[in-house]
């Protein structure tokens, strides 16, 4: 079975995008079909050229200064919506009717090759909003002019703005269409992955009910919407890697995830409280969420971490493992203590 891949709109947070295409190609999903709105555009077309390394390279090396042309009193910022930020963006927006992105046509102009990838067997579309026609429309790679696929993906990028191209001036999609899956079921695509990074718009409804959508969705953005933090763009990129193992089933658990029948044959030794208190211990301990564990091998990094930590500090967690048999601890600090007890 080959997939269709909606892709969201949502800025930085798109680099969810990235970890999601990484399960896919660890688990051998095909993909017949890439569509986007603004950065799922972007992504989309990295992801019908195959370009994974590269795109991987971009994310986490990409700045503000690459896809905006910034004043000078905001270069070296990374993040756009910083409240000190907002007068001279919203100055730039008024001047000039948008942000000018011209960095970003450049960056697409060496990173899209445009003739290999209308020859990839990976169909591309985007979708925009027409302000000419008032509505939003969707395009595919065969729809649109040699020599202007760049043209549109910035279109369908231009969050503040639009971009005139022929006789159309487009702009972002993410209040019609955030997540185009309507744009492959209309190609009789109905076996879909959408892929929800986090951004803010209009999910629209399936309009093929016999659909098979499966949804990764990011529980919780691991940065803002034009926050271009190296670290959070990181996480965002290993969070989508998780989200999509557990939508296709690879994975399973609460806040930590562990291979799937690994969690099976844990749920079947151990009950659920000992088992969300290890997940708790690990929380609290500050153990990396974005890995698949085996249960067992969780529990012996809680337990190894446990112990360097009662060596170092009285920590809330040290005293509840201390008091766990007086009543000295409540809640999830107490589920914590009492798996770490039963285990040690």
């Amino acid at each position: 079975m080959r997939y269709g891949l909606a892709l969201a709109g949502g800025g930085v947070r798109g680099a969810f995008h990235i970890g999601v295409w990484r399960a896919l190609r660890k688990t051998g999903v095909e993909i017949c079909a890439a569509v986007g709105t603004s950065v799922g555009a972007i992504n989309g077309a990295l992801i019908a050229l195959d370009e994974y390394d590269e795109a991987v390279r971009l994310w986490r090396n990409i700045s503000a200064d690459d896809i905006v042309a910034l004043p000078k009193c905001m270069q070296g910022q990374h993040d756009l919506f910083a409240l000190k930020n907002l007068p001279p963006v919203i100055r730039e927006i008024y001047k000039n009717g948008g942000l000018d992105m011209s960095p970003l046509k450049r960056l697409l102009n060496r990173v899209v090759d445009e003739d290999k990838l209308r020859r990839s067997d990976i169909m591309f579309g985007l979708a925009l909003l027409s302000l000419s026609d008032k509505k939003g429309v969707y395009r595919f790679a065969d729809e649109i002019p040699r020599g202007e696929l760049t043209d549109y993906i910035v279109a369908s990028a231009s969050i503040f703005g639009s971009k005139r191209v022929n006789s159309e001036t487009l702009s972002d999609a993410g209040l019609y269409d955030n997540l185009p899956v309507n744009m492959l079921l209309q190609r009789g695509i109905k076996d879909i992955i959408a892929v929800d990074a986090g951004g803010i718009g209009i999910n629209r409804a399936p309009s093929a009910a016999d659909a098979n959508i499966i949804t990764v969705r990011a529980a919780r953005p691991q940065t803002g919407i034009m926050d271009f933090n190296r670290a959070g763009i990181v996480r965002a990129m290993e969070e989508g890697y998780i989200a999509c193992m557990r939508a296709l089933g690879h994975a399973a658990g609460g806040t930590y995830s562990f291979a799937s029948d690994d969690y099976i044959s844990a749920r079947a030794r151990y009950s659920p409280d000992l088992i969300s208190g290890i997940e708790k211990a690990a929380e609290m301990l500050r153990i990396n969420p974005f890995e698949i564990y085996t249960f067992d091998g969780l529990k012996q990094l809680v337990l190894d971490c446990y112990r360097a930590e009662a060596m170092r500090a009285d920590t809330p967690l040290v005293k509840a493992v201390r008091s766990v048999n007086d009543g000295g601890a409540r809640g999830d600090t107490l589920k914590a203590a009492a798996a770490i007890s039963y285990f040690s």
